[in-house]
């Protein structure tokens, strides 16, 4: 059973856990949608929104949260003024999952993540 187990692990340990969410987060915000596995898929989707929800508080110390994850001003600047007023009004459902498939070499499920922008 799962009870009190906050994150997905991903087979990693933390630092590199970490270290790929980020990067990942970075390479979503930059492109606008990315295409990986659906375990990491499905664990950087709760990192993203933990993200965008510290933008829309709006207040220094959700920017200093994100500024922690992130640690570029480019990116930040593009997800406070860009991607988070496009997004849908509400709590939850920023990032999106689509199944994609499988991988060919391997045959893992692939999932391409995108923000669910008002267009």
């Amino acid at each position: 059973m799962r009870h009190l187990h906050a994150h997905k692990k991903i087979g990693r340990p933390t630092d590199q856990r970490l270290a790929l969410l980020k990067y990942q987060t970075r390479s979503l915000i930059e492109k606008g949608e990315i295409t990986t596995t659906l375990a990491k898929a499905k664990a950087l989707v709760s990192f993203v929104q933990k993200l965008v929800s510290f933008v829309r508080q709006g207040d220094v110390a959700g920017l200093r949260e994100v500024r922690k994850q992130i640690d570029d001003r480019k990116l930040i600047l593009k997800l406070t003024q860009e991607i988070v007023p496009k997004l849908k009004p509400g709590v939850g459902g920023e990032v999106s999952v689509i199944h994609a498939g499988q991988r060919r070499g391997d045959g893992s499920p692939i999932a391409i993540i995108t923000f669910n922008v008002n267009k």
